[in-house]
């Protein structure tokens, strides 16, 4: 497996795919009810091969990530096998990003508030996939291109 098994939730809601894939496989309903029961192990690694098939589209049609915590923001940008990156670091002690508002509100602050801001640049060609799988797993989420764009001024070529 080469991201994770869909969760049940995920695969009741994906249903009708599953089945779809199931008989591209050649496998109709009374063989899958089979399977189930005499040979778990196969339906297991065919439902990892179709949470594979899906998380691999899914994840092919993300082009902007973020990611917030209390001290750190962070925005994405995918551009085919390249990653760019920008990162707000909090330095208040005081206080804290309370959501993305906020950090967008401290970016564009007259007064000084103080973030260390930090930018990069990563090459990663058909492991792409795999660095997004990591960083959803880690909490990142889908983001807009206006994020990106917003943020994208600290970002140094």
């Amino acid at each position: 497996m080469r991201f994770r098994n869909l969760t049940k939730t995920e695969l009741e809601a994906l249903s009708e795919e599953l089945v779809q894939f199931l008989v591209v496989q050649g496998i109709d309903d009374d063989l899958w009810r089979e399977m189930n029961q005499k040979n778990p192990e196969k339906a297991i690694e065919l439902v990892a091969l179709f949470s594979d098939t899906v998380l691999e589209k899914v994840y092919s049609k993300v082009r902007y990530l973020s990611f917030i915590s209390e001290q750190i923001f962070s925005v994405f940008k995918i551009d085919g096998g390249t990653m760019h990156a920008v990162v707000l670091k909090n330095k208040a002690s005081n206080g804290a990003f309370k959501d993305l508002q906020h950090v967008v509100e401290i970016s564009t602050s007259k007064t000084a508030v103080p973030y260390e801001v930090m930018s990069a640049t990563r090459e990663l060609g058909e492991k792409i996939l795999d660095e997004i799988h990591r960083l959803t797993e880690q909490g990142c989420l889908v983001a807009e291109q206006e994020l990106w764009m917003h943020f994208e001024r600290y970002h140094k070529n």
